[in-house]
């Protein structure tokens, strides 16, 4: 019991290090970008300006993968030369983007979305092929609302609990963070990992009675083994990868707090609790369940066994 507890910590602690350094590389793109939009003006950029078009709908977008970033302005305000003038001006963010996602192999995305509906990001995900013209994205996309204004009254750097990705990558969490001009919001930077990938990187999570859950008690991660003493799902056990113009909220339905049976519920209650350990009666057996924290995005990792 003591050395799974030791691998427990330890795992939780790597997955703490994923998460604090896409933190990292987001405030360090935001320097960046904040210094752009104070002192870029006389940027001409750093590509040919014959990597972009306009679509029939005035859409304007990079219509092929040229290997620097993606940019799609979908015209909900429409695309004229300061709009140009400003995608020239943030293409020195570019490669920035692709060393981020580079360097770090659990990044799915990273990306800068304005308040006027361009969205600027790496890898190229073909956007415009089932992006809807006109789109607001400060509305239609999770990570923005959750970064913007009333939202997030401090402007802080924040987790984004988990959503699904309307690029078709399933279920994803995202690191974001506000951009400011004085008291103006021009944008926010963000960083997709994929819940997929969290499963795959840490071997630990597939061993034992182990899962992920967050302080909401949604259950992120669920292995195997405790799936079937449960009898719930993990987010990597749904199948979503349908592209869509909007990312989606996941159901609250799906919190362990909100099912239906009392034992489940009282293992919710159990973890937005203060106590580490406790024991449990599951489907007549009785189990100890002992939760480690995972700080930097306020989830848990949960191991149990029969008492």
């Amino acid at each position: 019991m003591e050395n799974s507890r030791k691998t427990l910590h330890q795992t939780a602690d790597e997955i703490n290090i994923m998460f604090v350094t896409a933190r990292d590389r987001l405030d360090t793109l935001k320097i960046k970008y904040q210094s752009l939009i104070v002192n870029g003006e006389n940027q001409d950029g750093l590509y040919s300006k014959e990597r972009y078009a306009y679509s029939k709908e005035y859409v304007y977008f990079t219509p092929y993968d040229d290997g620097h970033c993606e940019v799609w302005a979908s015209g909900h305000i429409p695309v004229g030369k300061a709009e140009r003038h400003k995608i020239r001006q943030f293409e020195y963010l570019c490669p920035d983007l692709k060393t981020i996602y580079r360097q770090n192999d659990f990044i799915a995305t990273v990306y800068l979305t304005t308040f006027d509906s361009i969205v600027m990001g790496y890898p190229y995900a073909d956007i415009h092929a089932y992006m809807e013209h006109g789109l607001d994205l400060t509305k239609a996309w999770v990570a923005y609302r959750a970064a913007a204004g009333g939202e997030n009254p401090n402007r802080r750097t924040l987790w984004v609990q988990p959503y699904i990705d309307a690029v078709g990558r399933g279920y994803v969490t995202s690191v974001i963070t506000p951009v400011y001009n004085g008291g103006i919001l021009e944008g926010t930077l963000g960083v997709d990992i994929t819940i997929d990938t969290i499963v795959r990187r840490f071997k630990a999570l597939s061993e034992k009675n182990r899962m992920i859950v967050t302080s909401e008690t949604l259950p992120v991660s669920v292995n195997n083994n405790s799936a079937g003493i449960l009898q719930i799902k993990g987010l990597e056990k749904y199948n979503y990868l349908r592209k869509a113009p909007e990312n989606k909220i996941i159901s609250s339905s799906l919190k362990m707090s909100k099912n239906p049976r009392n034992e489940i519920q009282r293992i919710a209650e159990w973890i937005q609790s203060d106590d580490a350990e406790t024991v449990l009666s599951v489907s007549g057996s009785m189990f100890r369940f002992y939760k480690v924290l995972i700080p930097e995005v306020k989830w848990f990792l949960i191991e149990f066994v029969k008492d």
